[in-house]
């Protein structure tokens, strides 16, 4: 019992942690996106944002503990996974993606 107890404690924690670490706040002007190496969308999503000069913090969540605290945290289920400010956008959504940078002096056109 007093096991399962540390255990449940000890989760809430790391889950607490990995929320105020990942989850951005209504001020948030960063630019960070979960992904894997394999995707073909995460490649994609890389691309346009390369071609737009974009610049972002990228964490893989099948190779980095970043990665995948950052992927609980936002209670993803698929990737890729955009963190746009204070929003997030989950797959591949490039609509909202585009939607959500000009508040950050972004323009995302998809890469040729």
């Amino acid at each position: 019992m007093g096991s399962a107890l540390f255990l449940a404690l000890l989760l809430l924690g790391v889950d607490r942690c990995a929320a105020l670490i990942h989850r951005p706040s209504e001020t948030s002007t960063q630019i960070v996106i979960y992904t894997t190496e394999r995707c073909p969308y995460c490649k994609k999503l890389r691309r346009d944002l390369a071609a737009g000069a974009i610049p972002c913090k990228e964490y893989d969540v099948e190779k980095t503990l970043q990665g995948q605290l950052g992927f609980w945290a936002l209670r993803a289920r698929g990737i890729p996974v955009s963190v746009i400010g204070p929003k997030i956008v989950y797959g591949t959504r490039i609509e909202e993606i585009q939607k959500a940078l000009p508040d950050f002096g972004h323009l995302c056109r998809p890469a040729e």
